[in-house]
């Protein structure tokens, strides 16, 4: 168990941290590895790109 607390502390960073799922209930498992995947990405707040053409222009048939 010392070992397993050590790599965890070695391993895990700011930039690439590392999570203890517990696997025993699907279900659980699925939420928080969804949970961690969502605030990830909210993290990275992230935005459309402006258009490189005047959209208001194009015209759909």
């Amino acid at each position: 168990m010392l070992a397993y607390e050590e790599m965890l502390k070695r391993c895990s960073t700011d930039a690439a941290p590392w999570f203890v799922i517990p696997s025993n209930k699907k279900w659980f498992r699925n939420f928080a590895v969804s949970q961690i995947t969502v605030e990830a990405l909210e993290a990275l707040d992230m935005k459309y790109p402006k258009p490189t053409c005047d959209v208001s222009k194009i015209v759909l048939e």
